[in-house]
């Protein structure tokens, strides 16, 4: 795994703020990276969103530095070769292995200075890189993706923060992080990703179990064919797949719990017991879909937990789970929407 100590951020008058600001939180929330920002001359500038900020160290403390990882942001002065004094701590850190991530106008400067000649990167597009960089010879090696890493230099278009932020996490293994894994779930839409939602009313036909674990693996397989039996006796339309409702489940053995097991319905109507039919209200909660064996949703409802923990979201014990596709041949297959509701 590669080592991430030190991260070193470029700052100057007129950086684009934005983009490296995605990364730079994960990495200071979820990870134990010393983040130090820095100037030229480590006085305070000012971004292109008109933050003032005072950096934490200067360009002659930097090249002294344990750097692991530096961060070049886009803006102006990137593009039209104004800070060009940053190329020798880029030389020097690439010379000790070390990995440089450069965004929009950032990769304009290392295409100027000829880091990028010989590796895949990307750009904000390659007509525009040219243009902006004379002495750029890579146009073969250029990658028209959002983000690109290859050996020690990180690329990415100014409008890929997200895929920017992803690149540096996943050249470091960070998203073996669970925290930082769940909580960027949230931004990374190429991923399944857990969503905060109300869920909207539906109306529900089910029978009602109390029951402890024992109980509830006893009702696999036949409590749903009763269920598509007294729907369509009663002449209810089905229109959705089997659902289980849990309330207060702590997965203990022993522990009595409510379990309702049912159908969604296009319309609400009369039935007999113990069978209930009904509108179920919105439900604010978070959401998730697991892919494959049932016996493996344990460590899905785990990334759940651990991301309710950190995001201080409390639950109400509560639980939906929705069987989108199921097949007991090919488990592997199966698609099951958990919906954990939230207060």
């Amino acid at each position: 795994m590669k080592k991430l100590s030190n991260c070193y951020v470029f700052l100057f008058d007129g950086y684009s703020d934005w983009e490296p600001a995605l990364a730079m939180y994960g990495l200071g929330s979820f990870t134990d990276t010393n983040i130090v920002t820095f100037s030229f001359t480590g006085e305070p500038v000012t971004s292109g969103g008109q933050l003032k900020i005072q950096p934490r160290a200067s360009l002659d403390e930097a090249l002294k530095a344990d750097i692991d990882l530096l961060i070049l942001p886009g803006g102006a002065a990137m593009e039209n070769d104004s800070n060009a004094a940053i190329i020798p701590l880029v030389k020097q850190l690439l010379a000790q292995q070390k990995t440089v991530a450069a965004i929009c106008g950032a990769t304009v400067l290392l295409g100027q200075h000829g880091f990028l000649d010989n590796i895949a990167h990307t750009s904000n597009h390659p007509e525009v890189l040219k243009q902006q960089a004379p002495a750029y010879k890579g146009a073969g090696k250029y990658l028209d993706e959002p983000a690109v890493a290859d050996k020690q230099i990180i690329t990415a278009s100014g409008t890929a923060m997200t895929a920017f932020a992803k690149a540096i996490y996943q050249h470091f293994n960070l998203l073996e992080i669970e925290p930082l894994k769940f909580w960027f779930g949230f931004f990374d839409h190429s991923a399944v990703l857990p969503e905060m939602l109300s869920a909207a009313p539906f109306h529900f036909f089910y029978q009602r179990y109390e029951t402890n674990y024992a109980g509830m693996l006893s009702l696999v397989r036949t409590a749903i064919k009763d269920v598509y039996r007294e729907a369509i006796n009663a002449g209810l339309e089905i229109c959705g797949a089997p659902e289980w409702h849990y309330r207060n489940f702590d997965g203990k053995p022993d522990t009595v719990f409510t379990l309702d097991i049912g159908l969604p319905v296009t319309a609400v109507q009369t039935v007999t017991a113990p069978w209930q039919c009904e509108t179920l209200p919105a439900f604010n909660c978070v959401s998730m879909q697991h892919k494959g064996p049932w016996e493996q949703l344990i460590t899905t409802y785990g990334q759940l937990f651990t991301g309710i923990g950190i995001l201080g979201m409390e639950v109400t014990g509560y639980t939906r789970e929705q069987y989108l596709r199921y097949n007991f041949e090919q488990p592997a297959q199966n698609i099951t929407n958990i919906q954990i509701g939230l207060r």
